[in-house]
């Protein structure tokens, strides 16, 4: 692996009970130093909303349910270890303003300050490097020759996140994620 001093940030991904932005039900982080995936982590929680909370939409799509979460750590607890994986550096996510509202709302939720992260998504980096039909994470990953992953599976999610960024990078000589978007046009 060659590494790009510099190139520091979080991919996170978070899967959800139902609509709203406090039932985050899973969360994924791959965090990302000098270009390199150095640590992975996801996990299950206990939605604030309750474990009663799950629509059959939610969990078609992910295939979590209430009894799965049911011994998970709590909303409160998963956002006090997130805050110390994800640091003060730029936060990624595939639909950045789906992950990042959830990731503040938990955050409100569990007494911690408003992240003050950089927030960048890898699906606006895509849509500004590419002119492919769809811009979902799958199409993203596929078009780049990523590896295969388990869509809606918060780990696998935010490691593609993470992959995209990274492959996007190199072939813009990017040592940041902001010289990233700058590189492609993005204010």
């Amino acid at each position: 692996m060659e590494t790009i001093p510099g190139l520091d940030f979080t991919a996170i991904d978070f899967e959800a009970a139902n609509s709203d932005r406090a039932s985050a039900c899973a969360v994924g982080v791959a965090v990302v130093r000098d270009g390199i995936i150095t640590h992975t982590r996801s996990w299950l929680i206990r939605p604030h909303t309750g474990i009663d909370s799950f629509d059959r939409y939610a969990t078609r799509v992910h295939g979590i349910d209430a009894a799965m979460v049911a011994g998970a750590p709590s909303l409160e607890d998963s956002m006090h270890t997130l805050a110390g994986l994800i640091g003060d550096g730029p936060v990624l996510a595939h639909n950045i303003g789906y992950d990042g509202a959830v990731l503040r709302t938990s955050f409100e939720i569990a007494g911690l300050p408003r992240p003050a992260n950089e927030f960048r998504c890898t699906e606006t980096l895509a849509r500004a490097a590419f002119r492919l039909p769809k811009n979902k994470l799958a199409d993203v990953a596929a078009h780049l020759g990523l590896p295969a992953f388990a869509a809606h599976n918060a780990g696998d999610d935010a490691r593609t996140c993470a992959r995209i960024a990274l492959a996007l990078a190199a072939r813009h000589n990017a040592t940041s994620i902001t010289g990233l978007y700058r590189s492609l046009g993005i204010q």
